[in-house]
């Protein structure tokens, strides 16, 4: 075990002399800041009396829903949201607003895609490298288990990958506490699952999401390695995974819409197990299902890498 969690270490040490991962870090204090930036220009101050805010949203919602002009498609749509400003009234629970520590986490969280997008690049890069680079040759001439070598690899990049997650949401809420405060930060987070309103205490929320997206970010990342196994060349390796992390999203979704009974068993549908808080899941999908999935493809994924790296001749 020792033995192992210092290839980790100095994998980790790896990671910090490439540009890429201070790259990252540097696009993260870009999301911060930009966040911070639209909410200053765009975010209206919430009203202090939100109760009687809500109550004029609600009056004017439902004379929304009363008028012939508003699509039918929408009027489930706005009831719902009658039904969550109601429910927030009766309870005593104000709304997430922007310009909150709170609200501007939630806000900060949306442009998390663009670290995903950068464990992509290194996950389907950390194997292929030590090829492109020569440097593989002298990484397997220690005494070691071919799969743990690997195995240290991916390790590294989901740690750090959780350490960036993690450093997102703890930087943008200070800058949120210090810049708006916690007047008004709501202590409980409203939402609808599958038509039912429920609300839950705000940490209980972010571990949620947090979780939720950390498992996908562990998956995609297992598909970014297999692919850095597969494929000796470095700039292939990284193209192949983000095209098809790309395409594989839109040609589910596609799948979903067309009621296909087999979209459920593809990878890139059960990656968001959030869906299963706020969302809509495809028909015959449940949690439980996506996670028997999702270790099932982590089998194949880490498998195949491991097969591969095991037998793969490094010699010449």
């Amino acid at each position: 075990m020792i033995q192992f969690l210092r290839l980790v270490k100095n994998e980790n040490m790896k990671l910090y002399k490439r540009k890429m991962l201070w790259v990252m870090v540097l696009v993260l204090a870009a999301i911060v800041a930009l966040s911070l930036v639209i909410t200053l220009k765009t975010a209206d101050k919430h009203p202090k009396d939100w109760k009687g805010h809500l109550k004029t949203e609600i009056i004017s919602k439902e004379a929304e829903l009363a008028s012939k002009k508003t699509p039918k498609e929408l009027k489930p749509e706005i009831k719902q949201e009658i039904k969550m400003d109601q429910y927030r009234i009766n309870r005593n629970i104000p709304p997430m607003y922007d310009d909150t520590a709170v609200g501007f986490v939630q806000s900060t969280l949306g442009y998390s895609g663009l670290i995903t997008l950068f464990i992509i690049i290194i996950a389907s890069s950390i194997v292929s490298q030590e090829y492109s680079w020569g440097t593989i040759k002298l990484v397997l001439m220690r005494p070691l288990k071919r799969w743990k070598v690997l195995l240290s690899k991916y390790v590294s990049v989901i740690f750090n990958a959780f350490v960036i997650f993690l450093l997102l949401m703890v930087v943008s809420f200070i800058v949120g506490a210090i810049v708006f405060g916690f007047d008004d930060t709501s202590s409980r987070y409203v939402f609808a699952e599958r038509g039912h309103i429920k609300d839950v205490s705000i940490f209980v929320h972010f571990l949620q999401y947090f979780g939720s997206k950390f498992v996908g970010l562990i998956m995609i990342a297992a598909f970014a390695f297999m692919l850095s196994t597969i494929f000796k060349n470095n700039a292939l390796a990284i193209a192949l995974s983000i095209f098809i992390q790309f395409a594989g999203s839109i040609i589910s979704s596609l799948l979903s819409v067309f009621d296909k009974n087999y979209a459920k068993f593809i990878f890139f549908n059960n990656t968001d197990l959030y869906q299963y808080v706020e969302g809509s899941p495809a028909k015959g999908m449940s949690l439980d299902f996506s996670i028997v999935i999702l270790i099932v493809y982590f089998i194949i994924f880490m498998g195949i890498a491991i097969v591969i790296f095991e037998k793969r001749d490094v010699t010449s």
